[in-house]
């Protein structure tokens, strides 16, 4: 009789697709309506990549909230809601007229549906399903972010080219809620809501019929399952949040950056939105290699050279006058960047538990938000002034370098018992 396959695996398939279609459209896709506003309104690139800052502010601090949202109601019920936000917020945007109206619609609306809408919620669900197989879990997750750069990012450059950027927002927003809303049918929060235990391991006797008071056997959390409470008093939370505030630094300039840096060192607009979306295709490889080395490995390891690629990619980008240095900037930043996405919840996961999952990433958020906030802007600054990407770029890829050393002094793994 062939074996049914795991439910567990059709969420991880509909998370992919509304993660794939939410970051392709809100993140990677951010840069290539980039210069069309700035051509229309005279915006400096400092005043449009505040946009990008706001969000990553209004983010940090609606980030416990829907922590909490999460842990109570479920993922699946948020990730309907913010859905209808986020749709709303791309159709929205056409009546953009003013730089306060920008930051409004994009910084807030926007930002408040897909921080519902996307990896909190789809991360805490799938760490709900897999124990043992988590991080093969999280990276195929995780690929279809980077397919969702790979499409959105030049279709959006297509959109604008033929409609004009305000359509391409309205285009976007109703593809959301056709996509979306119907696959938050197919999500269930946890195994046990299906009768189903973790990995599709087989059911395990009553406790209480055997005799048994460990509430791990067949409950959704294990012994070692920390409160948020334990987690803010220990050590590795708060090396996490450093590593993870630097890493996040350099990465807010180079999706906000990237493009308008290529464009000015001559690339055409058209090559330089696929460059980004092949950034992202490129990341693929990462989150899946770094995903089944994640199962295998000390993750601590693994996200040093992870961040050690990262900075080398920001160096290639800081000279990448012609396509082979960008395509090199492509090959490091793209699978460093990659790794780090399957690892980030693989670890949490691993050493505080799913029991308060979503909530010790909702304080995580606001902890790291400033480094979203203040990257970008000090990039577009930084070119403002001195008419270059040069420093600010060198500056760049020191951060991920600052994220390797937190990472060598985070405690050794511990594997968790399926």
């Amino acid at each position: 009789m062939k074996k049914k396959v795991f439910y567990g695996w059709w969420i991880v398939l509909a998370t992919n697709i509304i993660c794939g279609l939410g970051y392709g459209t809100w993140l990677y896709s951010f840069g290539v309506f980039f210069k069309p506003m700035m051509a229309e309104f005279g915006w400096t690139r400092a005043m449009t990549a505040g946009a990008f800052s706001l969000r990553s502010i209004q983010g940090g601090i609606a980030s416990p909230i829907l922590g909490w949202l999460i842990d109570k109601y479920g993922g699946r019920v948020v990730i309907f809601g913010g859905a209808i936000v986020s749709g709303l917020g791309f159709v929205l945007m056409y009546f953009v007229n003013s730089l306060w109206s920008f930051y409004l619609i994009n910084g807030v609306i926007l930002s408040v549906g897909m921080g519902a809408m996307l990896y909190l919620s789809a991360f805490t669900i799938i760490a709900n399903w897999f124990v043992r197989r988590l991080s093969l879990a999280l990276s195929l997750l995780a690929v279809g972010a980077g397919l969702g750069g790979l499409v959105c990012a030049p279709a959006s450059a297509v959109l604008i080219e033929h409609f004009g950027w305000r359509a391409a927002f309205v285009v976007t927003g109703v593809v959301v809620w056709v996509v979306v809303l119907p696959l938050t049918l197919v999500i269930r929060n946890s195994p046990e809501e299906k009768g189903l235990r973790p990995d599709g391991d087989a059911p395990q006797p009553n406790p209480k019929a055997n005799g048994s008071d460990d509430p791990s056997v067949d409950g959704p959390t294990t012994s070692s399952d920390y409160t948020l409470r334990q987690a803010l008093v220990s050590r590795t939370f708060w090396l996490l949040v450093a590593a993870f505030l630097f890493h996040n630094m350099a990465y807010s300039v180079v999706i906000v950056h990237s493009v308008p840096s290529l464009t000015d060192a001559g690339i055409p607009m058209a090559m330089a939105a696929f460059t980004m979306g092949l950034l992202t295709a490129v990341s693929i490889v990462g989150r899946l290699l770094f995903g089944y080395l994640g199962d295998r490995l000390e993750k601590r390891y693994l996200f040093m050279v992870c961040y050690i690629m990262i900075a080398g990619g920001v160096l290639a980008l800081r000279a990448a006058h012609t396509m082979p240095m960008a395509y090199l900037f492509i090959a490091l930043f793209g699978i460093g960047f990659g790794g780090t996405i399957p690892l980030d919840p693989a670890l949490r996961a691993e050493v505080f538990g799913r029991a308060a999952f979503a909530k010790i990433q909702g304080i995580m958020s606001p902890l790291i938000m400033i480094s979203s906030v203040t990257g970008p802007i000090l990039a577009g600054y930084l070119f403002d002034v001195s008419g270059s990407y040069r420093f600010s770029f060198l500056l760049t890829a020191l951060f991920p370098c600052c994220s390797a050393v937190f990472c060598a002094f985070l405690p050794r793994s511990r594997r968790r018992p399926a």
